[in-house]
């Protein structure tokens, strides 16, 4: 147990190190962003159009007709909603309309929790396997691809994530938990033992 604890704590240093060079340094995030040409009128339609405060919004909304409708009514709001979502434009947003307290301390800190947490979980996981070093870099990193996939591809699948930022983010799992599988592999892991 004090391998996978130690292991678990070290490989977390590790990801957190390369994921604060990756937002960082690296600036491969970043290229993908984008601008309003008026952010100060964007930003005073946005606050005058919230409905509930912070949170996910769609446009255009994706709802049910009223519930009141006829089914001839229903079928055109169909109608209208599809062709709104067709011509655009579309937008995926976290709004937040007012002040918010951002702290990059805090930030840090949850960040480095979770990279923990994730390498406590993949070290029992891997505690449990007979390979060989390689095989346990290759075992680490199958899971940081797994994130990836399961946590990025169906933002590009469902709500027009750009390709790029997609790649971006899971090449970024993936490298992480490369160099997290480096270091977790040295401690956690049984070498195979060939049967007689």
């Amino acid at each position: 147990m004090g391998k996978i604890i130690l292991g678990a704590f070290l490989a977390a240093i590790a990801v957190f190190a390369w994921e604060a060079i990756s937002w960082t340094a690296i600036g491969w995030h970043e290229n993908g962003f984008r601008q309003f040409r008026d952010e100060t009128a964007v930003a005073e339609v946005i606050k005058a159009n919230v409905t509930s405060g912070q949170g996910i919004y769609l446009l255009p909304a994706m709802g049910d007709a009223p519930k009141l409708a006829t089914a001839e009514e229903k079928k055109a709001f169909k109608v209208a909603q599809t062709k709104a979502m067709e011509n655009g434009p579309y937008l995926y947003a976290i709004i937040r309309p007012g002040k918010g307290e951002i702290s990059m301390g805090t930030n840090m800190i949850l960040s480095f929790v979770r990279s923990l947490i994730c390498a406590f979980l993949i070290a029992a996981l891997l505690s449990q396997t007979a390979l060989a070093y390689p095989a346990r870099i290759a075992f680490v990193a199958a899971a940081g691809l797994f994130a990836g996939l399961t946590a990025d591809l169906p933002m590009w699948i469902w709500f027009e994530n750009p390709g790029r930022d997609t790649v971006v983010n899971i090449a970024d799992h993936l490298i992480a938990w490369v160099i997290g599988g480096a270091v977790l592999g040295l401690l956690v892991g049984k070498d195979p033992v060939a049967e007689r």
